[in-house]
């Protein structure tokens, strides 16, 4: 995502990518270790010696994978499809794009518009990615919009999963997190950008 929307304006701008999602993570990291002290045992696990699995074990454990994705990933796939299908054809983007014009004019520097293809990220990053580019941002507002997107959940799989091993009252609190920390990364990108034009 991050190559196939910055790779034609230059490495400089990848890296500028790369170099802010590095030191957000290692920010929050620190911020989160001593917001939420927890306690790392040590582990000592005995390493069994190395056998050549069976024909027969590959393939059970291949046929469950393959029916676990088949069972409980494609619905959710083929429903975030539709709904971002559905979200993209109606007029109801354009009223969520007017509604937060000024979180993205004001904080992240962007038009109005690019409200849509970041919102549709949570559903599937590819569809943003491809929304984005016909827009004809600046340099600037690209790697703006590439960090926050890149900052987000991948996709709507990531909040059934987080809903289902940490219950809803947590997996908001990790929403609430990732949108702080995605909004507060944009936000200080449009600041160092402003300050160099």
């Amino acid at each position: 995502m991050i190559i196939g929307a910055l790779g034609d304006l230059g490495g400089h701008y990848v890296l500028a990518v790369y170099g802010t999602l590095l030191a957000s993570w290692v920010i929050l990291g620190r911020i989160l270790h001593k917001l939420l002290p927890g306690y790392s045992p040590e582990l000592i696990v005995e390493i069994p010696p190395y056998r050549m699995p069976s024909f027969r074990d590959i393939f059970l454990k291949l046929w469950f994978r393959i029916k676990g994705f088949l069972i409980e990933a494609i619905p959710l796939v083929l429903v975030g499809v539709f709904v971002a299908n559905l979200l993209s054809a109606s007029a109801f983007m354009g009223t969520i794009s007017n509604f937060l014009s000024p979180l993205f004019r004001g904080l992240l520097g962007l038009p109005p518009e690019t409200a849509g293809p970041i919102l549709l990220g949570f559903l599937r990053k590819d569809i943003a990615v491809g929304m984005l580019l016909p827009m004809g941002l600046n340099p600037g507002q690209m790697v703006v919009a590439v960090v926050t997107l890149a900052m987000t959940f991948p996709c709507i799989a990531t909040f059934i999963v987080l809903w289902r091993e940490l219950g809803l009252k947590d997996m908001l609190r990790s929403v609430g997190i990732m949108l702080l920390a995605a909004l507060t990364a944009g936000g200080v990108l449009n600041a160092l950008f402003a300050l160099a034009s």
